[in-house]
């Protein structure tokens, strides 16, 4: 079974959710910790799947639980990021840098083959281009290292994903990895200072325009990592995350159809230069989707 369309479904959703961030976020984030909790709390809804999957050998337990908490420590240091830099830039650069580490890892093991090689650096040198123009503001040391670290961090846990997918299946690692979050979210809420952190963001309307927007978002997010782990289970990590250029491609296409609606969220000045980098980015990732979907062997 190819991975190529569970992967763009999976940024499909992923610029989605991407799309209610710009919309939502202000110029700071409330402290990451409360991101950190509520994706934390919402995954424990997988342990519902225990009864139904496989149970793991303690190897595949302690590498499958490793993967969460790298996951999970890679998401709080892009939140950190967020709260110095923009969207913009931060998820543009951790998204860029996360296949690289990927594939310096993969020649290690010898995982990939010279034309999947070829279709992620086209493809991440395509993401490039789509994000090139986007990538404004101050920029500061703290930052790019939030951005680095967190990227290391996804990288390590992707690799010991697929670790585990070598001995399970895929709905029994994802539902037994989550066990290790259920202390983390004990802690938070059994220690005052960090429950006070997260109660009063509790009280959301999700009735409210913004508050369905934001539920929205949340599933979004949800329903593109649970895609982006199955597609790894399917094939190279590093093949699967250098495809993170399409949801630049969605968002570009999202954006151009809310600017009549939302001009003074989405609406942006084109000239001839961004233009041109959106256009050959574009054309990048279209290359490196077809040397994946056409070449002899797809991953």
């Amino acid at each position: 079974m190819t991975h190529l369309p569970f992967t763009l479904l999976a940024y499909f959703f992923n610029a989605l959710s991407l799309l209610t961030n710009k919309f939502l976020l202000q110029k700071t984030i409330p402290d990451p910790l409360i991101f950190i909790f509520y994706i934390s709390a919402l995954s424990l809804l997988t342990l519902l799947a225990l009864p139904f999957t496989n149970i793991p050998d303690l190897k595949t337990f302690i590498i499958s639980s490793i993967s969460t908490l790298l996951w999970t420590g890679g998401a709080y240091l892009m939140f950190k990021a967020l709260k110095i830099g923009l969207v913009s830039r931060v998820i543009p650069i951790i998204g860029g840098l996360i296949p690289l580490f990927l594939l310096l890892a993969t020649f290690q093991t010898n995982d990939v083959l010279t034309y999947q090689i070829w279709a992620i650096l086209i493809l991440v040198s395509g993401m490039a281009f789509l994000t090139l123009t986007d990538l404004k503001g101050h920029f500061n040391f703290t930052e790019l290292v939030y951005e680095i670290s967190s990227a290391c961090f996804f990288a390590l846990s992707y690799l010991y994903l697929k670790q585990a997918y070598l001995s399970l299946d895929f709905f029994s690692v994802l539902a037994w990895s989550r066990i290790i979050l259920i202390p983390f979210v004990a802690m938070i809420l059994i220690i005052p200072n960090l429950r006070r952190k997260i109660i009063p963001r509790a009280k959301i309307n999700f009735f409210s325009f913004s508050g369905l927007i934001f539920l929205g978002g949340q599933i979004s997010g949800t329903v593109s990592e649970l895609l982006l782990l199955f597609s790894i289970s399917l094939a190279n990590p590093a093949l699967v995350n250098s495809l993170a250029g399409t949801q630049y491609v969605f968002l570009f296409i999202f954006a151009a159809v809310l600017s009549k609606k939302y001009p003074q969220i989405f609406a942006e000045k084109y000239s001839v230069m961004i233009i041109i980098t959106k256009f050959l980015g574009t054309l990048l990732v279209g290359l490196g989707l077809y040397l994946l979907a056409f070449s002899p062997l797809v991953g």
